[in-house]
């Protein structure tokens, strides 16, 4: 059978799901190339299988759970938490050694954790902080959709930007006709962050619906973005009044690859301003569910046409100097996973000791 090429570390922490997306009934999803069943135990916590039955191959998704074990919807095999299988109705003994393959999982509201590789590498590592989402300061929505395009064009994407004014014109101030290049870029040998100081402008349809601030003033406004480990990036656009309050819209994605040529994105939106405004999360929702749209659209047809080996192959531009960043940490995770001499980034260690310090002095408005 011909082997795919592939270009994701598996030694990582990649978002499976969403809490609430593993309730009564086991959720079936491909991850990395493999099919996963997760489901909850009446005891709360939540175990990931291969999802495929010890027996006949059946999908465990069409399964249910009992109690703390889950029960083949086939012929009933019935698994334990550890993958081992304890009972099976036609017959008296289970045979030696019959078990489903377990993955391990850590459960950090709003995400689900899963760990592909070996079980033992994940021990003692954790998935990167996830900033804004649990903070009371902030108010946070979520969505999901997916995205027929490897995962690194996605990232990619994320982190070139300087398509704003030409993919999302009407989403971005009319005076910014053209993205600047970035005030900084901030490399680790695992994270890279950039940041971006944009002409003043005036607000658009959703800055001024969503902070409820006077369209008549010109407004500073800035935005940036974190490669956070080949699962996450982050991303803020924040807009400062001229009396120093900062208001600013975030997005978390965890973006874990599916197969090759497709990728999960599950999204978590923060605002530090008119929390409990059902109206504003509302708002903010539709705007961002058309971006999504739009960049899902374009990151589809590029796919489509070219690849990513087409992709990556194109020239670069000044702007894409984070994004090949990102590329190139992703690259020495591959060389280390097969066992090849990695070529080190070879960029300074970001000495500021964060990811996103423009957003330190960010002020939480009501």
């Amino acid at each position: 059978m011909k082997t795919v090429k592939t270009n994701y570390p598996i030694k990582c922490w990649y978002v499976a799901a969403t809490c609430d997306e593993i309730a009564e009934s086991p959720l079936g999803r491909r991850l990395l190339g493999k099919d996963i069943v997760l489901w909850r135990g009446a005891g709360g916590g939540v175990t990931a299988f291969e999802n495929r039955c010890a027996h006949r191959a059946f999908p465990l998704s069409h399964s249910t759970v009992d109690g703390d074990r889950l029960v083949c919807g086939y012929h009933g095999c019935t698994y334990d938490a550890t993958g081992k299988c304890v009972h099976i109705p036609s017959q008296p003994q289970v045979p030696t050694g019959m078990r489903v393959r377990v993955f391990p999982i850590l459960e950090q509201p709003p995400f689900i954790w899963i760990w592909l590789g070996q079980p033992t590498a994940a021990a003692g590592s954790q998935p990167p902080h996830v900033p804004w989402i649990n903070d009371p300061a902030w108010t946070t929505f979520a969505s999901a959709w997916q995205v027929n395009a490897n995962y690194m064009m996605v990232h990619e994407h994320y982190l070139d930007f300087s398509y704003a004014p030409i993919l999302h014109r009407h989403d971005v101030p009319a005076e910014i006709v053209s993205m600047p290049a970035f005030n900084d870029v901030e490399v680790t040998e695992t994270t890279v962050s950039y940041t971006r100081l944009l002409p003043d402008g005036h607000l658009t349809d959703w800055h001024a619906d969503a902070t409820g601030l006077d369209r008549a003033p010109m407004y500073k406004h800035r935005e940036g973005g974190t490669f956070a480990s080949p699962a996450v990036h982050y991303q803020y656009w924040a807009i400062e009044t001229a009396d120093g309050d900062v208001y600013t819209t975030t997005r978390v994605h965890g973006i874990t690859p599916e197969t090759e040529n497709s990728s999960h994105v599950f999204m978590q939106s923060s605002r530090n301003y008119r929390h409990d405004n059902d109206a504003v999360t509302q708002r903010l929702r539709s705007f961002l569910d058309d971006v999504a749209q739009r960049d899902t659209s374009i990151l589809e047809m590029a796919s489509n046409h070219s690849g990513y080996d087409g992709w990556r192959g194109g020239v670069e531009f000044q702007a894409d100097a984070a994004a090949l960043r990102a590329r190139r940490i992703v690259g020495v995770m591959l060389a280390k996973e097969a066992g090849r001499s990695a070529i080190r980034p070879g960029l300074a260690p970001n000495t500021r000791g964060n990811l996103l310090s423009p957003l330190q002095s960010v002020t939480a408005r009501d």
